[in-house]
């Protein structure tokens, strides 16, 4: 059945696309995470469309405290009457484009139905539908409810100067969030990570007397070698994921440095598993005259579902079963969204936005990503027809 909504989302298409487009040419990969010119581009295009945005700066110790450097959230915030405050959360910043792109990155490509460049579907998509859902909303006069945007710039380094901050900072307190999504699938449970640095600290020497120095590379190897044995027989992921030593071609090395992503089940604690991972590389550390030390860079604990969080996704999944005309599953998948801090505040938060079907499907890590502008379409109507219901009347 055609409804004034569905008119609205409709009509709403060839801004959401010409917007995609447009984020997809700012680059805002993250490292390094340079985002301040598509915050402030993304906030004069909000505000030239009629909508008022808060402009959330996260102070510098904070940010520097996680590695950022200046960085601002963004919240739109449309009050249709009494009712429900739902959040629509999308993030801006972007895996790094890498190599072994046959399309330009941040070209914004359109082929063949799909739309090329990285974030285009991780999660700029997303947020695209999110502003025609916000659009639509508004030209059709919607009756009641808080409908919020919030738009940050941290979820490929854990989601603490976003989500977090904007909780922390009392600047939002939803009743229910909908978040960025992976697949045509509704997502309610997240697996967890645990991030490690661990560095080895030895003497060096001229590589002509290696005896003189303590080599922080060779002392190294035993603990990567039970690192890679227990990567073997876990049944969560372990993967050493940065490695860098040593200050000159013809000298020992003094320092070794490398980096480690432990995926974390949903019964497992994120504490327990930083425990086992540190008295396994202690208890592998052979090498007199060369000291070891972990530190943890970011744990992220899983989130399970919830009797609210089910209802939520539910809600989203008939919607989405009614516009693509095939089963919308609900479940948990092996992602880590810093959508979390939501659930793990007790929100109800559910992962949904612009397809694939399969998770992964088009978010390429070193090509060519794409979305495809059907799904863009098909998943605002999804999208718009659930807020609509949830915000009531």
């Amino acid at each position: 059945m055609v409804t004034p909504l569905n008119s609205a989302l409709l009509a709403a298409q060839p801004v959401a696309q010409e917007l995609l487009a447009a984020l997809v040419r700012l680059p805002t990969e993250n490292p390094p995470g340079n985002v301040a010119e598509a915050t402030a581009w993304l906030a004069s295009y909000l505000e030239g469309r009629g909508h008022m945005v808060e402009r959330h700066p996260v102070p510098a110790p904070f940010a520097r405290h996680h590695n950022r450097a200046d960085l601002e959230n963004l919240v739109v915030r449309r009050v249709f009457g009494e009712g429900p405050t739902i959040a629509l959360h999308a993030p801006l910043d972007t895996l790094p484009a890498g190599a072994g792109w046959n399309r330009e990155p941040f070209g914004g490509e359109i082929r063949e139905g799909r739309l090329y460049g990285r974030g285009a579907r991780d999660s700029k998509a997303d947020l695209a539908a999110y502003v025609a859902v916000l659009e639509a909303l508004t030209a059709t006069g919607h009756g009641s409810g808080t409908l919020e945007l919030h738009i940050t710039a941290d979820e490929e380094s854990g989601g603490f100067l976003g989500p977090a901050f904007l909780l922390s900072q009392g600047l939002t307190t939803p009743d229910m969030v909908i978040a960025a999504g992976t697949a045509y699938q509704v997502i309610v449970g997240q697996e967890g990570v645990l991030h490690l640095e661990v560095v080895l600290r030895g003497r060096q020497a001229h590589a002509s007397r290696p005896r003189d120095g303590s080599d922080a590379i060779l002392a190294s190897l035993p603990i990567l070698q039970a690192l890679s044995v227990e990567a073997d027989k876990s049944a969560m992921a372990l993967t050493i994921t940065t490695i860098g030593a040593g200050r000159g071609r013809n000298l020992v090395a003094d320092r070794m440095r490398f980096t480690i992503d432990r995926r974390i089940a949903a019964d497992e604690s994120g504490d327990a598993v930083e425990a086992a991972l540190q008295a396994l590389i202690e208890g592998s550390h052979t090498v007199d005259g060369v000291s070891v030390e972990c530190r943890r860079t970011l744990l992220a604990e899983p989130v399970t579902p919830t009797a609210p969080s089910m209802r939520l996704a539910h809600t989203l999944s008939r919607h989405a079963e009614a516009v693509f005309q095939q089963a919308i599953p609900v479940g948990s998948a092996p992602v880590v969204s810093g959508a979390r801090h939501y659930a793990l505040a007790g929100i109800p938060t559910a992962l949904y936005g612009v397809g694939p079907p399969v998770i992964g499907e088009g978010v390429d890590m070193s090509g060519d990503e794409w979305v495809s502008l059907e799904d863009l379409e098909r998943a605002t109507l999804a999208l718009g027809a659930a807020v609509g219901e949830l915000l009531g009347g």
